[in-house]
């Protein structure tokens, strides 16, 4: 079939050879925008529809959150967390965050209170976990003494942590 086709080719005038090349172009062309750019145009397309419909899921949250205001939820977070003793409380949040094998000492000051001493620990988890105590538990600092680890971006601090309004 191959070599037929060869030789159909070569017979052509020199006219008519250009012809079937140039239709040959434009075949090879369609064949690579039909299986290369138009999967690749559907995939974008489909990827405004998915930033479209998040953009209508944010917009009924922030509904959700205007109606339900922004002290119900800290304040359901600090009622939790004044049920659970403030040692079960660091023990569970340090581990989740990856802070546990810092944390060198933990002493409770009073009922409502601890001291933490971390050596060596990531600042910026030691920033979240912070955030996650407050956020979550009802938990603030009370003091601190944050220093630099000789390792760039690690800190050894004290802290005192307490529930807030206590």
């Amino acid at each position: 079939m191959g070599n037929s086709l060869r030789a159909w080719f070569e017979q052509l005038a020199p006219r008519e050879r250009l012809l079937v090349a140039a239709a040959g172009g434009v075949i090879v062309l369609a064949v690579i925008i039909m299986a290369g750019v138009r999967p690749v145009m559907s995939q974008s397309k489909r990827g405004h529809e998915l930033v479209e419909d998040k953009r209508e899921l944010l917009a009924e949250l922030r509904e959700v959150a205007a109606r339900l205001g922004p002290q119900r939820g800290a304040a359901a977070a600090a009622a939790r967390g004044s049920t659970q003793s403030l040692v079960l409380v660091i023990d569970q949040t340090t581990r989740s965050s990856g802070l546990a094998q810092h944390l060198k000492r933990n002493q409770p000051d009073g009922a409502d209170s601890i001291r933490l001493r971390f050596e060596n620990a990531p600042f910026d988890r030691v920033v979240t976990w912070l955030s996650t105590l407050q956020n979550q538990h009802g938990m603030s600092v009370t003091s601190a003494n944050i220093d630099a680890s000789p390792q760039p971006g690690r800190v050894n601090c004290n802290l005192t942590v307490a529930r807030q309004g206590a």
